[in-house]
Parts: C-alpha cells; structure tokens; sequence
C-alpha cells in the first residue's frame, strides 16, 4: 500500500514538475517548494513510524513472554504459574494498546500532511484518529489490576475495536488517492485550459493548429476518463462496511486507482508532444517575423 501511494507521489511530482520545465507555469519556486513539502512530510512520518517499529517490537517480545508463560501454566497447572500467567496476560495487553496507540499516532502524522486532501478533510479524518487514541488510552487504566474474567474481556474489546479500525482505515487510504486523482486532474484541466488559448494564439498568427487540436482533443478525454475511473474507485472505498467485504472491495477500487492513474500518464505524454509542438511552431513564428 505504501509502495503504491509512493508511487503515485512521484508520478504527481514528476507531471507538475515536467510541465513547468517545458514552460506552462511561470515560476521554478513552486516546484521547488512542492519537493520541500515532501521531504518535510517524509521526515515527520518517518520518525513517528520508527517510535511505531520500537513499540512493536517491544509488542513482540512481550507477546512471546505471554505465549511462554500461557504454555507453562497449562502444563503444569499450579498457583506460581497461574500467577505469571495473569502478570504476563496483563502486560501483553498493555503493550497491545501501547502499540495500536503508536500505529494511530503514526497515521496522524501521515494523514495530516496529505496536501491532497482539503483542510477540512484532514481536520475531519484527524479528529476521528484522535478519538480513537483517546479510546485506547482510556481502556489502559486498571490493567494492572485487572482479573483473568476483566483481562479477556477488555481484550476482546479491543479486538473488536481493531477490526472496526481496519475497515476505517481502508477507507481512509481510499478517500487520499482519490483525492490525490483529484488534485492531479484539476491541475490538468488548469493546463488544458492554458494549452487552448496558446493553441489559439498560433491559430491567430496563421499557424497550422489542427494536429495541436486532435492531441489536445485526446489529452482532454484521457482526463475524462481518469475522471471516471476514480469516482468508480470512490464508489467502491465508500462501500466498505466491515471486513467481510473490505478486502475485495478495496481490490477493486485499487484497480480503478491503476487504471485512472495509467490514463494520467498517457495524458501526460501527449501534453509533453502538446507542449515540444507549440514550442516549434512559436519558434518559427519568430523567424518568420526575423526574415
């Protein structure tokens, strides 16, 4: 999932970037602000998913110490066993909420610097992470002196919560690549726009303009489908309920998400053909005028 949302990133990045090289934007600062941001969300999101890794770690461990001390007592049966038996049982559970508090804390951090999704969306999406943690936190106290019957039952809880979280969070991830489509082909379509009236002008000097109109003609309806594709996506990320149908769900919506974002790829090289034209024809526009 991560290798995918990066990819996407580099794609966004490398389209805006390429058109501003090729001359449709005024300003090299934008780019280079663009790639700032990047590295400062790459930085932040790194940390907080390395404390993630350590407090999963510790998980680890302590879930091993768990599973031991659980063998032990039902081999043997006696109060000492029984007795490290609950002390581990209990630890485990603190560590399993330590750990889904960091995985939280680690997935606020990302979903806050999504510059793809609106202020609102990322202060909506937070907020619920928020009362999830919040959640988590308020179930840790009394742990410690919990009875085996409290134990089982605060984990099974948990457990149930968990599931309910996994199904949040594939909706999540589905509302930020959908947003991102979204960011991509509104910038397109600001482009299109741009190229249009260029295309005009050259018509106007008595250039030949018909191969820059069917490319941009095509350009236009390989948006409108990418267009397609991600509601079709959004659709799909908008239908999960629980995890009976997430997994499918979110395969087929990811699917959708390849397919938009191949069209935008294919779009992209035509405007780059778009573009290398418009530059020739300007450019002996001018020579004609030097004769």
């Amino acid at each position: 999932m991560r290798k995918n949302m990066k990819n996407l990133n580099k794609f966004i990045i490398c389209c805006l970037v390429g058109i501003m090289i090729l001359g449709l934007f005024a300003s090299f600062a934008c780019a280079k602000s663009l790639r700032q941001r990047s590295r400062d969300v790459r930085v932040r999101y790194h940390a907080a998913r390395q404390q993630y890794l350590k407090e999963v770690n510790w998980w680890k461990t302590t879930r091993r110490q768990f599973l031991n001390a659980r063998a032990k007592y039902r081999k043997f049966k006696n109060a000492e066993n029984k007795a490290a038996y609950e002390k581990q049982a209990r630890n485990f559970l603190e560590k399993t909420i330590d750990v889904l508090i960091r995985k939280l804390e680690s997935l606020k951090t990302w979903i806050s610097n999504r510059k793809a999704l609106s202020e609102s969306e990322r202060q909506a999406i937070v907020a619920e992470i928020e009362q999830d943690i919040n959640w988590l936190k308020n179930k840790k106290p009394g742990i410690s002196t919990a009875s085996p019957a409290q134990i089982k039952e605060k984990a099974k809880e948990i457990k149930e919560y968990w599931k309910n979280h996994r199904v949040k969070v594939k909706k999540i991830i589905g509302r930020i690549w959908a947003a991102r489509l979204r960011w991509v082909i509104d910038r397109f379509e600001v482009v299109s726009s741009k190229v249009s009236a260029k295309i005009e002008e050259l018509k106007a000097s008595g250039k030949d303009t018909s191969q820059l109109e069917s490319w941009l003609a095509d350009f236009n309806q390989k948006i409108e489908v990418a267009k397609e594709k991600r509601d079709r996506a959004r659709e799909k990320y908008q239908a999960v309920s629980s995890l009976a149908d997430a997994n499918q769900l979110f395969k087929q919506a990811h699917q959708f998400i390849k397919e938009a974002n191949q069209y935008l790829r294919d779009a992209h090289k035509k405007l780059v053909d778009i573009v290398k034209e418009m530059k020739k024809l300007a450019a002996s526009t001018g020579t004609a005028e030097q004769e």
